[in-house]
């Protein structure tokens, strides 16, 4: 009844914001991060083992007892049991991440004209300059292949940078990039990571290639720190890239690169695409050949899920809501650090 009555109440976005996100969560952030970091597996796996066993046991009880209660006693005390149980779930999940979808969102932060869809034009120079800014850091990331535990040492400093820049409070704790039994799953539906919103902690996909893994990282950890909605967690991990050093810049850049080539025609982005560095068209293909790996049937029922599950959390355009990360990107707070970037010092000691 109390997930309920939480997941139905009009509950005001300042409300949410002053005494969950910004109170509240980050009390919960700050302890089960930092228990959850404490291991290299993640408590995601073994909640879901957790999960598995005692439905499976409580299956055989009740199949047991089916000869003294019968079919229709043991069904009833099945649904009711399973409402109970997830009741318990969504209160949980509630509590410790879940509220962050009814939070004031980023754009009211940012600007009070609500964004409206980009133009072409905007676009197109959008990919103009984020292909500038990969051409010049490329050749000094291609020497520097992090793993994901060197990211997860150089990213925090700009990660609260970004933060601070957007108005919103620092992650305490950021999450250790933990891998997950699900990968196989997220290969085939083209996953690239996930919070966890029980144990709080970051799981990413282990065959990232490495341009790619710095915005993942990014990413996930902008919804650890709060930003639930995919765009807002989008725009902040990419300008905490752009505040590092050149792996993290070309990480950002290349993904406004792909993110740019979905939404423009595709007459529009060839004639983009043949003006890129030849390093960067490489490294494009080399994405494309990775991507060969998901599975339609399953991509496309996994994201109908993450559909349904994003909109009964108030987010109303669904999986959509990643593309909406272009027009946040290019509102003028954060479209400046692309703009300054492209001519200017690459040095991260030189960028706001």
């Amino acid at each position: 009844m109390a997930a309920v009555l939480i997941f139905a109440a009009p509950w005001p976005a300042t409300l949410i914001e002053t005494a969950f996100s910004r109170g509240w969560y980050r009390l919960v952030q700050s302890i089960l991060t930092t228990i959850s970091n404490l291991t290299p597996w993640t408590w995601f796996d073994v909640l879901v083992l957790v999960a598995v066993v005692l439905c499976v046991r409580r299956l055989v009880v009740l199949i047991r007892e089916r000869r003294q209660r019968g079919w229709w006693g043991i069904g009833g005390e099945a649904v009711r049991r399973t409402l109970r149980g997830s009741g318990y779930v969504a209160l949980a999940f509630l509590l410790c991440w879940g509220l962050n979808y009814r939070r004031t969102s980023l754009i009211s932060v940012l600007s009070a004209t609500p964004p409206v869809t980009a133009s072409v034009d905007e676009l197109r120079q959008l990919a103009i300059d984020a292909a500038a800014v990969a051409a010049r850091t490329r050749t000094a990331a291609q020497k520097q292949l992090l793993s994901y535990d060197d990211i997860a040492r150089r990213l925090p400093e700009p990660f609260n940078r970004a933060l601070a820049h957007v108005g919103r409070p620092r992650l305490i704790v950021p999450g250790r990039p933990k891998y997950t039994v699900f990968t196989p799953f997220f290969t085939r539906a083209g996953v690239t990571g996930m919070v966890d919103p029980f144990a709080l902690e970051s799981m990413v996909h282990p065959d990232l290639l490495p341009f790619e893994r710095p915005f993942v990282l990014a990413h996930e950890w902008a919804h650890l720190a709060g930003q639930a909605d995919e765009a807002e967690a989008s725009a902040v991990g990419w300008s905490a890239c752009m505040r590092g050093d050149d792996p993290l810049v070309y990480s950002a850049a290349m993904y406004l690169l792909v993110e740019t080539s979905a939404a423009l025609p595709t007459r529009v982005w060839r004639e983009v695409l043949v003006t890129l560095d030849p390093g960067v068209r490489e490294d494009l293909r080399a994405l494309a050949n990775r991507w060969k790996l998901i599975q339609p049937s399953v991509r496309d029922a996994s994201f109908k899920v993450y559909d349904g599950y994003l909109r009964a959390n108030a987010v109303e355009d669904g999986v959509r809501s990643y593309s909406r990360a272009l027009q946040l990107i290019l509102l003028p707070t954060l479209r400046g650090q692309l703009i300054d970037l492209r001519s200017g010092p690459v040095d991260p000691t030189h960028r706001p």
